[in-house]
């Protein structure tokens, strides 16, 4: 085993990565937890763009070797970027367990607590940061995006505009200044941003720092109405994160065709048959595409004092993986509807424990505003009877050229493609209309243009719907104070926010790619 480990070890370093994966991989068939073969192997999935299999082999390696720093942090770091929040506080939390006087060490630890919807522990820890260090830039940095996720958006912004005195160079602190600074003037931006423009063209920057660049540079552009110039950022943006990481529109497909092919007349009447699930508060699901007005629905609901807001859940998903080969792929349907009601009833359950933890009441009902759950709205239909289940919808190009717009971090394998955005555009539209149509008085409709023209009425019907009675505060969401963790978070502590209805109608000329595939069907099965 040592030779062959060695020789793996001489390939990896040679950047033979192909060869040495399989290698690691043959000695972890016999040695499944040895946490060196699972560190390495870690790092070769990284190399190879496939950070996301890498964690559970991270998370072996680690338990193995705890006091291995470099191994910790590069784990961290990795989960970080991928937005795997649980794990990088995790690993972060070990390293300052050893080494808490790392002031940098603890700043990016703050950061990661504010996107593992912690803030306030977040803005505690970093109050004591700024103490130690009161000019430290990404102290405040951070402790804006604490703020502005807590609805201290004025608040927020003067910690953005401090950080950016003092390093003009971050481009995390020019990117929140831009998205917290409508409708301000900001001279130093004017300075900045042509330099970031230099930087792309004289090329030698790494992919990623170019395509953040970009991403940035397109922002301020579009701020300033500058449509030209933004979309010749942005696309080179996407085009530079496209490049990063392998994407398969088939592969999609056969995922879509799996779940579709599960939900037969047969399963449904299955799951009727089980018992009910007593546990936990009642379930509003919020779901549909990204930038779809999944957070402003879940601000309207949460304005409600039976409401409690629980974000996006990765929960519902996580619970469903354990028990996908069951569901997915038995002929069974009394295995598949026994997996399904125990995934529902796990996930449940889970809730329930997350509320207990905190100091205050459980809510009537909680939402859970994942868009993604729109992939298991019919099994959410079929599984939990008093569910409310809020498929938010909104112009199709809005949604994509939205969805476009976004560097988003974690795995949204088709959004940086035009072509393939519309594909799979198309193909999140059919599954929905079979799902609707399976429970069409069960899949409530929220559209975002309908909510934008007639926002009294359509939130009066949406309360209606979700058994709840109108309160004012519901609409007046735009104040509830509550945390706010997604890409919105500037629009929805705003009334009803009219400029993004009709935001790609001056780039129709750069968006015909996606145009003529959503109006052609592509990507369907």
């Amino acid at each position: 085993m040592q030779q062959e480990f060695v020789r793996a070890s001489q390939l990896h370093q040679q950047g033979k990565l192909v060869e040495a994966e399989n290698i690691y991989r043959s000695l972890l068939d016999n040695d499944k937890e040895n946490p060196q073969l699972n560190a390495r192997l870690a790092s070769v999935l990284v190399q190879t763009k496939r950070a996301t299999q890498s964690l559970s082999h991270f998370s072996i390696a680690i338990d193995g070797l705890p006091d291995e720093d470099a191994l910790i942090q590069h784990a961290a770091d990795v989960a970080a970027k991928l937005g795997e929040n649980v794990y990088a506080s995790k690993w972060m939390g070990l390293l300052l367990q050893r080494h808490p006087n790392n002031l940098a060490l603890a700043g990016q630890y703050v950061g990661v607590l504010i996107a593992n919807h912690q803030e306030q522990e977040a803005l505690t820890l970093v109050n004591e940061l700024i103490k130690k260090q009161p000019q430290n830039p990404q102290f405040l940095n951070v402790k804006g995006m604490a703020l502005s996720r807590l609805g201290e958006g004025d608040k927020a912004y003067k910690f953005f505009e401090k950080a950016l005195r003092l390093n003009s160079g971050q481009i995390g602190i020019v990117r929140n200044l831009i998205i917290h600074g409508k409708g301000k003037k900001q001279p130093l931006l004017d300075e900045i941003i042509p330099q970031y423009e230099q930087k792309l063209r004289q090329g030698g920057l790494p992919a990623d720092a170019k395509m953040n660049l970009a991403y940035v540079v397109s922002m301020h552009y579009d701020k300033k109405g500058d449509k030209s110039m933004s979309f010749e950022y942005l696309k080179q943006g996407n085009d530079l994160n496209r490049s990063g990481y392998q994407y398969a529109h088939t592969q999609t497909q056969s995922m879509f065709a799996m779940l579709q092919k599960a939900m037969t007349p047969e399963l449904i009447e299955a799951l009727a048959n089980k018992p009910k699930i007593e546990d936990g508060a009642a379930p509003i699901f919020i779901l549909g595409m990204p930038r779809s007005g999944t957070t402003l629905i879940e601000q309207i609901l949460s304005s409600h004092s039976k409401v409690g807001a629980e974000g996006e859940l990765k929960t519902l998903s996580e619970c469903f993986s354990k028990h996908n080969d069951r569901i997915m792929q038995s002929d069974s349907v009394d295995e598949i509807a026994t997996a399904l009601h125990a995934a529902f009833a796990e996930y449940l359950g889970q809730v329930r424990a997350m509320q207990s933890q905190r100091d205050e009441p459980l809510p009537v009902y909680f939402t859970d505003k994942m868009p993604y759950n729109y992939m298991m709205s019919a099994f959410i239909a079929a599984v939990l009877p008093e569910a409310k289940i809020i498929h938010c919808t909104r112009n199709a190009s809005e949604t994509c050229f939205s969805i476009y717009k976004q560097n988003f971090s974690g795995n949204h394998g088709y959004t940086n493609d035009l072509r393939e955005l519309g594909m799979y555009y198309n193909l999140y539209k059919q599954h929905m209309e079979l799902n609707t149509s399976l429970f069409p008085k069960r899949i409530y409709e929220a559209n975002y243009e309908n909510m934008i023209a007639n926002s009294e009425q359509e939130i009066a019907r949406l309360l209606e719907y979700c058994g709840l009675e109108m309160e004012t505060d519901c609409l007046m969401f735009h104040k509830n104070k509550r945390a706010v963790r997604t890409a919105s978070v500037a629009q929805v502590r705003q009334p009803i926010y009219k400029d993004a209805v009709k935001a790609s109608k001056p780039f129709e000329e750069q968006l015909k790619p996606l145009s003529e595939v959503l109006e052609s069907g592509e990507g369907r099965l």
